[in-house]
This record gives C-alpha cells, structure tokens and sequence, in this order.
C-alpha cells in the first residue's frame, strides 16, 4: 500500500533463536486500542524460538479451546492489503511466508479477495454457496445417522425403500458406518497432502473411488452413505480458509455422536451449543459474532452477500476502525446532476 501511514513495528522473539516479528498497519485507520493489545500479547511471549505463523498465532489468540479460528493466516499480498485498508492489523514472521490478520469475525472467513473482482451477484453466489456448504459440511452426516436411527418416518417412501434396500447387507448400525467413511476421507486427504501433488490427486480421486466401490460390493458400508460422505467432502472444500475448513470437519464427528444418542434433538442441542460459543468468542476482544451478535445494520452489505462496491462506502463497523469512511459518493454513469 503506497501511503505514509503503512506503519512497521518491529519486536525481537525468542530466547535461543532470535526471531523478528513485524506489526503492519495503517495508522489513520486501525484502533489504536488494538495495536496496543497486540503489542502486549508479543511482548509476553517468553519463549526459545517460533518456527511457524501458526506457532504465533497459537500464543497470542484469545481462546485457545476452540476449533475455530480467531486470526487469518494468507500467503496473497492482495488479501493483506484489503485487510489492512479495512482496519485489520497484519503480523509478518521474518523468513516465513504468511500473514497472520486480525482481528477476524466468523463472517470474515467466508470472503475472499475474488469476491470483489467478479460480478456482485456472482460473488453473492458463491459466497452464499460457502455458507450452505458450512452447514451441510457439519450437518448432512448427523442429519442420516438421525433420520436411520430415529426418524424414519420422514423420509418419503420411494426414498426410504431405496434406503432400506441400500442397508440391507450392512451389518453396522449407521454411526458405525458413518465414522468409518468419514475417518477413511481424513486419511486419504492426509494422504493426498502428503504426497507430491500429482500422486497426491491421484490417490485422493482413484482411491476414494475404489475404496467406496469396494465397500459397497462387500455390503460394508450403504451407497447412500458414500454420497453423503462425497456432499460432506465437498461441501467443508468449498470453504476458503483451511483453519475454519479444518475445524468444520473436526465438529462432524460430536455432532454424528450427539444424533446417534439423541436423533434430532441432539442435532438441535449441539447446533444451539455451536451458536452459543461463537457467539462468546472474540478476537483481539472484537466479538467474534459481528455483524450479526452484536448487530451492525451498516456491515450487512459485504457479509452473507456482497453489494456492489461503490455502495460500501464504510469499513467494517466491526473491526472498530478509527475512520470509518473509505471512499466517497461515487456518482454512476447517467445519474442526473
């Protein structure tokens, strides 16, 4: 960003190995309450060296317990820029190549930098698309388990006769069949990541493919579990940021647990607990909930859909930035004078 305001501060950690943290932000926009929470939490970490941004991450986030994430970590010189112009502090690890972003709301990591470099309602699209994907992603699995287990009666009749002929050779109850299907997806990811890249496609297409057939063939697992495993895959993919991607498909598996004790209650119960506990969560002390807990009228045109651009005229009320105006009113082509 070419402005004099772009500030660097730097901070030395690390008792044995001495390594250089950099706090980039613009001085005209971010809190500066929130500069000097960052400060402090750097300067109370006591330790011999960090090796990773997500070692940083891990000592100056505000609650360690959860599987969400309360800092972004891009690698794309353009997403940090957009951060820092809306009121976010950027932290650069010497000789590492992320940028740890905060402070960050739940919403924040649903948008992406390509968000704005598309049509408005294509970009509403996709991003609508990601939050459906979220649900889905934590949902579908429990959702099956609910409706064998519990609530068969509220699967239409054609549906429930494939289902049943579908089942009849599997000799485990559906949370049996669904915990293995979704452990064998985490490996074969782990798998593919693992590998160098062409191998690592291969193995994640090919062997999901085998695996699923020859589980079938073998009366293992249900072909109307295979799909639900593929929606489930796909849907905690479409998520942009790994973290949040990561901790979706962490909370599968308590959620399948709480829908084999309790049907659909239990899949209430824990989407209440989830709400919940975003909802108490903060980053760098910004609830983690806004704009929706608490609510902010004027941050609702970039969050489940975005605006057009020339009608976002403020920066995120709830980044707390100390300029909220970002641009001014930019006139449309045929507008009367």
């Amino acid at each position: 960003i070419p402005s004099r305001e772009l500030k660097i501060k730097q901070f030395t950690i690390g008792e044995r190995g001495g390594v250089t943290i950099s706090l980039l932000y613009l001085a005209d926009v971010v809190n500066s309450q929130l500069i000097q929470e960052l400060e402090n939490r750097i300067q109370l970490i006591d330790v011999d060296t960090i090796i990773s941004t997500g070692e940083l991450e891990g000592f100056i986030e505000d609650n360690p317990y959860t599987p969400f994430p309360q800092f972004a970590i891009t690698e794309r010189p353009d997403t940090t820029a957009s951060h820092l112009l809306q009121g976010r502090a950027v932290l650069i690890v010497d000789r590492l190549p992320g940028a740890l972003v905060g402070p960050m709301n739940f919403v924040s990591f649903f948008q992406t930098v390509d968000d704005y470099s598309v049509r408005w309602f294509v970009g509403s699209f996709v991003r609508l698309l990601r939050f459906a994907g979220f649900f889905i992603a934590i949902f579908t699995p429990s959702l099956y388990i609910a409706m064998i287990s519990f609530h068969y009666e509220v699967i239409p009749l054609q549906l429930l006769l494939s289902v049943g002929e579908s089942r009849e050779r599997v000799p485990f109850p559906p949370i049996i069949e669904a915990f293995v299907m979704e452990l064998v997806l985490e490996m074969l990811r782990e798998a593919g990541v693992r590998l160098p890249a062409p191998i690592g496609q291969t193995i994640g297409i090919v062997g999901g493919i085998v695996i699923g057939q020859a589980a079938v063939k073998a009366g293992i697992v249900s072909n109307i579990m295979v799909i639900v495993v593929a929606v489930t895959a796909i849907s905690s993919f479409i998520i942009p940021n790994i973290e949040m991607s990561a901790g979706v498909r962490l909370l599968r598996f308590p959620m399948m647990l709480m829908a084999f004790t309790f049907g659909m209650v239990g899949i209430i119960i824990g989407m209440m607990v989830i709400v919940i506990h975003l909802l108490t969560l903060e980053s760098l002390g910004n609830p983690y909930g806004s704009p929706i807990s608490p609510l902010r009228i004027s941050d609702m045109k970039d969050t489940f859909i975005r605006l057009p651009v020339w009608l976002m005229k403020k920066r995120p009320v709830s980044v707390g930035p100390r300029q909220l105006r970002r641009q001014g009113s930019t006139k449309k082509r045929g507008d009367d004078e």
